[in-house]
């Protein structure tokens, strides 16, 4: 089954599902609307999954679980925004969301993953300082989400994210760190790879090769690239972005060739 006709297959699932919704108590539905909202965010269908979403944070019932849908669905929408300053305010909105729901729940393994992504994000569209103050809240975020649940891969793909990021950052960045923060902990683009090893090893996903195969290519591994970017092509897609992360893995096999 290709992308196009499981999207439409989990739209179909999700909206089949509503009907069934009403006749239930309140944390059945929740449930149910929770599952409703994850399928519509799979599919892609991301307008339809926040409708779902806000009405779901009308109720009392399961709001931080809620939020941090929320803050996911932001984020999709910061990434989808033409300008910076629209995708700093998208990422912003979607932060306050999800430290909104590690307020209400602070043993929720995903709230933090979804703070770390949004503060990650964030990180990206700001200015060099902002970067650094971010990347110290961000590697906070993922410890405490693998902390409360060592299974979470994409916790350890961001761990290991983070230690590309504080691996290569530019001499601008560094010398703020080092002035103004004293340094970041030590990070090595071998531990990002072992991270994203260790997030495959628990599911394999498009973006766990791809990350992991531009890992290898900045260790001067291109033939371990090869085989970690080949295998992202060779998965189907089964997340909203797998499409475009196997774009990236494609661009960067090109130039090992």
């Amino acid at each position: 089954m290709n992308a196009a006709a499981l999207g439409q297959l989990l739209v179909g699932l999700a909206v089949a599902i509503v009907s069934a919704v009403a006749s239930l108590g309140q944390s059945a539905s929740s449930s149910i609307r929770l599952y409703q909202a994850d399928s519509l965010w799979q599919a892609g269908a991301f307008a339809k999954a926040l409708e779902v979403v806000e009405a779901g944070l009308q109720y009392e019932h399961d709001r931080a679980e809620w939020l941090w849908r929320r803050s996911r669905l932001r984020v999709e929408q910061g990434l989808r925004a033409s300008e910076k300053a629209q995708q700093r305010q998208w990422y912003q909105a979607a932060l306050a969301d999800a430290q909104a729901a590690i307020a209400l729940d602070s043993l929720n393994s995903r709230a933090y993953v979804a703070a770390a992504i949004a503060a990650g994000r964030l990180a990206l569209v700001s200015h060099p300082q902002a970067k650094v103050e971010h990347a110290r809240q961000i590697k906070a975020y993922i410890d405490r989400a693998l902390f409360l649940d060592p299974q979470n891969d994409i916790a350890y793909h961001l761990r290991g994210r983070w230690y590309y990021e504080v691996a290569t950052l530019s001499a601008l960045e560094r010398a703020i760190v080092k002035v103004v923060y004293g340094g970041l902990p030590r990070a090595s683009l071998e531990q990002a790879a072992a991270d994203f090893r260790q997030a495959l090893t628990l599911k394999p996903r498009v973006v766990h090769y791809l990350e992991l195969g531009r890992t290898l290519l900045r260790l001067k591994q291109p033939e371990a690239a090869r085989r970690a970017l080949e295998r992202a092509l060779a998965l189907s897609p089964s997340e909203p972005n797998d499409s475009l992360y196997q774009a990236e893995a494609q661009a960067l096999l090109r130039r090992l060739r």
